[in-house]
């Protein structure tokens, strides 16, 4: 049995009608985002004096309200305008922020101490390594990946003394969030800057596959319903139940909210409700909306076919309630007590609850007067329909000198309190000091990354002169899986460590064998990070592209960590990278971009599960392919760019800008076009050439950024 605590409801709100229905209908808290720097940059978000009365209709009822800026921020952003744009709703009294960018947290731990940091689900945290390793980063809230399991959140639960926020309702994205670059690479839209345009929810062919679907939209996954399961979330370790949908109307979000409080209220009592009321709930939720149906199957397993919405992505609702929630009254008694010598009271008492204010000591009145009938109206006047003060004692001395302003202060300050009311009370902001050095440059660019998933490719790496460049080989790990140990011996190769880090499967990382046959590793998620300083301290890491650096303070937060090198990022554009000390940087100028990573197995999906990996394709309305591996040595899919990306004639523009390297990524390439691109980059660097590939290319976002 659990120890005894509250579980939060926590629900979304995209204006200040619907944020007021929410906890109206019993939501502890809700989430909204401003109007800069969220995830929902197309939804109505709040303006600062919306956030302002938000603030004060949770807070007058003991509620909380969080902030999103769970966006990826630029240099400029977060140096020039995200300090002030935080000040602002630090000072109206909000309760937390939710955050993706590694250089935001660390400017709000260092400016607004005492500011609640909660992660994104952005950051894609998926085990204790990446729990301990935000809440050294001063975390007290993660908002933990949609794709986990029971048992994984017990896990972190049991392991990590930080706060868990999982999500309870609403959609589902087939990536786990924060690793989706599709609709960036698609259309420029992109998700980490809360632009993304949804094209899971677009029509597939999937080609390659035994079987075919029966259904064109491989890539839709049902909404998420967990009000069976709120008991056993409450069981594992969760703190708070997210709800989806900060485009929901005001009905459906309050609705949603009043249900889960609901099921809240029987998982702290340690009770079910009776299984017939409880699918009456349920029938309920769905008919208010779902997409395709409903699923809660994360919970019990990795993956499941029945949680892809496959013949209809579209959200339809059948039954929504018309009318909101009104806020009860609460009859209740109002005494005044006033003794000269002693403070004046004020106690307002059902057979509930009870509280005392107390005001300055009762002085004696020069000229005494009946002022009865005008306490008695001040009392029962309160202005809140939350409370009906009908009936006043006063138990005043006669000659006591009452003044009304105190006995109005006195009535303030007791429906407050009595109904809930929090005072937000901490200590003001630290005053900013931008980064210095931030466009300190150059250094030599002699670096060479080359990965690898298959053996084809590494023999084919393995006959690159490479000139005046120090190389680095890494594979990934199912091509470590699959060679004998004694392959590697004495070639230096380094291991690229899990494209997700989970350990619900019968999967686990030899450390010893690591540090014995690895130069190296490359550390592809922040749990990673951690899993590197607590397992395989001291060995050399290098970041892959997903561990964000938008911005010279992100670079300098990740810097401290102690990799060798960063992976420059693939969403910024020439222009914005010229803007970064790229000193430390390696930036990818040949490769498949992932654009998704997924739990489902579009495989398995089609063929069923057998363990064994194959080249699948995701053909879209324009027939671009976009390849898909399974990983089955750690039960992922990778969805592909359909086009490689290639900068390979602007190496000379790109080593000018500072780079200490640059990398290439190989994923369907034979030997024959791995040795291509080899032989182009050598061509274009010694003999000062613009050469590219002899096959169809994207340039990505080195000339448009994403928006």
């Amino acid at each position: 049995m659990n120890e005894k605590r509250k579980l939060e409801v926590l629900a979304p709100a995209g204006d200040l009608k619907t944020l007021k229905a929410a906890l109206v209908a019993g939501a502890d808290a809700v989430y909204f985002g401003g109007e800069m720097f969220g995830a929902r940059a197309y939804a109505h978000n709040f303006s600062l004096a919306d956030a302002e009365a938000g603030i004060s209709f949770a807070h007058a009822r003991g509620k909380r309200t969080y902030l999103t800026v769970n966006t990826l921020l630029k240099t400029k952003e977060i140096e020039d305008k995200v300090y002030d744009y935080l000040k602002d709703y630090y000072n109206a009294g909000i309760d937390g922020v939710l955050v993706q960018d590694i250089g935001l947290m660390q400017l709000i731990r260092a400016y607004f101490p005492e500011l609640r940091l909660h992660i994104s689900t952005q950051a894609s945290v998926t085990s204790i390594y990446g729990a301990r390793f935000f809440k050294n980063l001063g975390a007290k809230r993660i908002v933990l990946a949609r794709e986990l399991s029971l048992s994984e959140i017990k896990n972190i639960h049991d392991n990590c003394d930080i706060e868990l926020e999982c999500f309870a309702h609403g959609a589902l994205c087939m990536s786990y969030s924060g690793q989706c670059l599709m609709s960036s690479m698609i259309g420029g839209r992109s998700g980490n800057r809360g632009r993304c345009a949804q094209p899971c929810r677009k029509c597939y062919e999937l080609e390659g596959a035994e079987n075919s679907l029966n259904g064109d939209y491989p890539l839709s996954l049902k909404d998420l319903c967990t009000i069976e399961d709120v008991k056993a979330l409450y069981d594992a370790g969760a703190m708070s139940l997210k709800i989806e949908g900060r485009m929901k109307s005001p009905e459906y979000v309050a609705m949603a909210s009043s249900m889960y409080r609901w099921a809240a209220d029987y998982a702290e009592s340690g009770c079910l409700p009776e299984k017939k009321e409880l699918s009456a709930v349920k029938t309920k939720l769905i008919a208010a909306g779902t997409r395709g149906g409903s699923t809660d199957k994360y919970l019990y397993s990795h993956n499941d076919s029945d949680m892809v919405s496959i013949t209809d992505s579209s959200f339809r609702s059948s039954q929504v309630p018309d009318t909101l929630p009104k806020e009860k009254t609460r009859e209740v008694i109002g005494v005044l007590t006033a003794r000269i010598g002693k403070p004046i009271r004020l106690t307002i008492e059902n057979d509930e609850s009870k509280v005392t204010v107390a005001g300055p000591v009762t002085e004696r009145a020069r000229k005494p007067k009946d002022i009865a009938e005008e306490l008695t109206e001040k009392i029962s006047r309160t202005g809140d329909g939350r409370i009906d003060i009908g009936n006043v004692i006063l138990d005043i001395d006669k000659d006591a000198f009452i003044p009304v302003g105190v006995v109005k202060d006195l009535r303030r300050k007791a429906v407050f309190e009595f109904l809930g009311g929090v005072n937000v009370k901490r200590g003001e902001c630290l005053p900013f000091k931008p980064l210095e050095d931030r466009y300190h440059k150059n250094r030599e660019s002699d670096q060479i990354l080359i990965t690898c998933i298959s053996k084809e490719q590494l023999e084919a790496v393995g006959d690159f002169d490479a000139g005046d460049f120090s190389v680095i080989i890494a594979i990934n790990y199912e091509l470590y899986r699959r060679l004998p140990a004694r392959y590697f011996k004495g070639k230096g190769f380094w291991l690229c460590l899990p494209d997700i880090l989970r350990f619900d499967r019968d999967f686990s990382i030899d450390d010893d064998e690591v540090r014995r046959i690895f130069d190296g590793v490359i550390v592809q998620t922040y749990d990673e990070i951690e899993y590197v300083k607590e397992r395989l301290s001291g060995m050399p890491f290098i970041t892959d592209t997903r561990i964000y650096s938008w911005s010279d303070r992100s670079r300098k937060s990740i810097m401290s960590d102690g990799p060798e090198f960063i992976s420059a990022p693939i969403e910024l554009n020439q222009k914005e990278l010229k803007h970064l000390d790229n000193s430390s940087s390696i930036l990818s100028i040949y490769g498949r971009t992932p654009v998704m990573y997924t739990s489902a197995c579009q495989h398995k999906n089609a063929d069923g599960c057998d363990r064994r990996q194959t080249l699948l394709f995701l053909k879209d309305e324009r027939k671009a392919g976009f390849p898909v591996i399974n990983y089955c040595s750690f039960c992922t899919n990778v969805v592909y760019n359909s086009v490689p990306t290639s900068l390979l004639p602007y190496v000379h523009d790109i080593l000018s800008m500072g780079f200490a390297g640059v990398r290439f990524d190989f994923t369907t390439e034979n030997a024959k076009q791995v040795k291509e691109v080899l032989n182009i980059f050598i061509k274009n660097i010694y003999e000062s050439a613009r050469a590219d590939v002899s096959y169809d290319v994207t340039r990505g976002h080195f000339h448009r950024g994403a928006e």
